[in-house]
């Protein structure tokens, strides 16, 4: 009988019940695996965003790629993304293209904030199918939460796919990878993050908060 002791009855008159950990379960295999493939496809995705905002960067700053490595040297996403704005501002690049800058990095800046929580704080509950990212290890005030998923790591790399395609084809000029009819730049965005409580929204400048209309 499980529960009682060996040779003995249960303790109390009341059996102990042994419940099998989630991540030992079919379904929770399952879902562990779907979770950590999604997110390698994410992780390297991301980092063939960062790639291609180096270049475009580069671009802009009209340097060659010697001279690029030295002055841009150590510049994160977040810098090097406003670089990228203010130079095409200084030097009067089309409006149009301005604003697809703003509207590619907008959703970019959203995805960063996501991913480097996710990679910070990892993920709980995965196996249980109801994951969660939180900061509540190192929070000094009140944490946040939100919740992860495979198909909201899929919609970030679809999202990624499409911030490559804008920077590439409407400003490195480069349309070797697409076709109109499979350039992932003419999609909607995908990838929708949960609204943090006003308390919480400082502490990224609101970027979790965020909404937008599809574009």
């Amino acid at each position: 009988m499980i529960g009682a002791p060996i040779g003995g009855a249960p303790i109390c008159g009341a059996p102990l019940v042994y419940r099998i950990p989630a991540a030992h379960t079919k379904e929770g295999k399952e879902r562990l695996q779907d979770y950590y493939e999604a997110l390698g496809r994410f992780v390297d995705k991301f980092s063939r965003v960062e790639a291609a905002i180096t270049r475009t960067l580069w671009h802009y700053a009209k340097t060659s790629p010697e001279i690029a490595k030295i002055v841009f040297s150590g510049a994160k996403l977040d810098s090097s993304t406003q670089y990228i704005k203010q130079i095409a501002k200084a030097t009067n690049v089309r409006q149009e293209l301005r604003d697809d800058l703003d509207d590619v990095f907008q959703q970019l800046g959203i995805i960063n904030g996501v991913r480097n929580d996710v990679v910070h704080y990892g993920a709980e509950f995965v196996a249980e199918g109801n994951a969660i990212v939180s900061d509540a290890l190192k929070a000094k005030g009140e944490p946040y939460s939100f919740p992860i998923s495979p198909d909201a790591l899929n919609d970030m790399t679809a999202d990624l796919d499409k911030i490559i395609a804008h920077l590439k084809t409407q400003h490195l000029n480069d349309h070797r990878s697409y076709t109109i009819l499979g350039n992932p730049m003419h999609s909607s965005w995908r990838y929708k993050h949960p609204a943090v409580p006003k308390t919480r929204q400082g502490k990224a400048e609101d970027r979790r908060a965020q909404t937008r209309d599809p574009k």
